[in-house]
């Protein structure tokens, strides 16, 4: 049966006059001497670490063609809603098989497309204050958005939100615009206090099955896991990387992934790890991943295209050690991503659906 369609917000009053909030279109230039003039002023939350205000400025993406709506009060910044234009001849990387359903949402000229909620890293969302409150949230996300479509139609553009997570997809919708479900992410919740054994006892007994299963063929693969500074593994990890798109069809030069990874790992936001699982001659598989309050949230796995052990690499790389090194520093989330659900929910995940929204043609 196909995922229903997230029910739309009832209509509402206009959130400047609701909530003494005013909102506006700046370009990068105007915004970030804003945010950098308020050190340590204020905390942000966001769905995931990509949509962060420290990394609005990041040295890949051309001003030119980003914005950033912003929901102020009483003149501090309260929300921020990253706008990217398209480029003519590219498109956002999109989930494996997830084109039907966002191919209609599409112009001809990718160009007149408007990406509301930015198109990095397979996430789109806003950045709301820590301090508001859930009431508050709704009102700012959903004025941001408004205002992005706005915006976008003023401009003669296609306004289009990708992977919007679940838990803010309802602040999206509006009139005129539908969503359509574009991919799968899966998220790990592990016990406050560290405890293997509540984390095992929570699994079931088929998921527990699995685990202990897993660590007896870790233990008996005789390789070698680590965790280390994602900046030393970019590197090593590139081949891998390439490795794991081509088996998905997916070409990618390793210099390409390469530069990819160490923009990533050099990103001030977060702390930014690696779990390597390694043999005799080097890395078998790597995970880089960042840690952010209580959350770890994957980025990215690499992975030999063939090896005796590659099973038993994988399984280290993205469940085992960063399961052990959430327990050990008191880290409640994992966010493994989008796709790859089977393995993900045999070790203890729970699926949300990720959506795109776009015009109700």
């Amino acid at each position: 049966m196909p995922p229903s369609r997230p029910p739309r917000p009832t209509p509402r009053v206009d959130a400047v006059t609701a909530a003494g909030t005013d909102f506006r279109v700046v370009s990068l230039g105007e915004l970030l001497p804003e945010i950098s003039a308020r050190p340590g002023h204020r905390s942000w939350d966001a769905t995931s670490v990509t949509l962060l205000p420290p990394r609005l400025g990041r040295s890949y993406l051309r001003p030119a063609d980003c914005r950033v709506a912003v929901a102020s009060t009483a003149g501090s910044p309260v929300g921020l809603l990253p706008l990217q234009r398209g480029t003519a001849g590219r498109l956002p990387p999109l989930p494996a098989g997830s084109w039907p359903e966002i191919a209609a949402f599409f112009p001809v000229d990718h160009a007149d497309v408007l990406f509301v909620g930015g198109c990095v890293d397979l996430v789109a969302g806003t950045a709301v204050a820590s301090e508001l409150t859930e009431e508050e949230r709704h009102t700012v996300r959903r004025g941001l958005v408004d205002l992005a479509w706005r915006e976008a139609l003023r401009e003669g553009l296609v306004p289009l939100a990708l992977h919007v997570r679940d838990s803010e997809v309802a602040d999206f919708l509006g009139p005129g615009r539908r969503a359509a479900q574009i991919g799968v992410t899966s998220l790990l919740r592990l016990p406050a206090d560290g405890s293997d054994a509540a984390y095992l006892a929570g699994l079931g007994q088929n998921g527990r099955r699995t685990l202990l299963k897993d660590r007896r063929q870790v233990a008996g693969a005789g390789l070698r896991s680590e965790v280390l500074p994602a900046a030393d593994l970019t590197a090593a990890a590139a081949d891998l990387v390439v490795a794991v798109k081509r088996r998905h069809g997916v070409e990618e030069h390793p210099r390409l992934v390469r530069a990819r990874l160490e923009r990533w790992a050099a990103d001030p936001v977060g702390e930014r790890v690696a779990f390597s699982v390694s043999d005799a001659t080097g890395p078998v598989a790597v995970t880089f991943g960042c840690v952010r309050g209580t959350c770890l949230e994957i980025y990215e796995t690499g992975l030999a295209a063939a090896h005796p052990h590659r099973h038993e690499a994988y399984v280290e790389s993205l469940f085992q050690a960063p399961i052990a090194f959430a327990q050990a520093r008191g880290i409640t989330e994992i966010d493994l991503g989008l796709d790859a659900t089977t393995p993900k929910t045999r070790r203890g995940a729970t699926l949300a659906p990720t959506w795109a929204v776009g015009p109700d043609q």
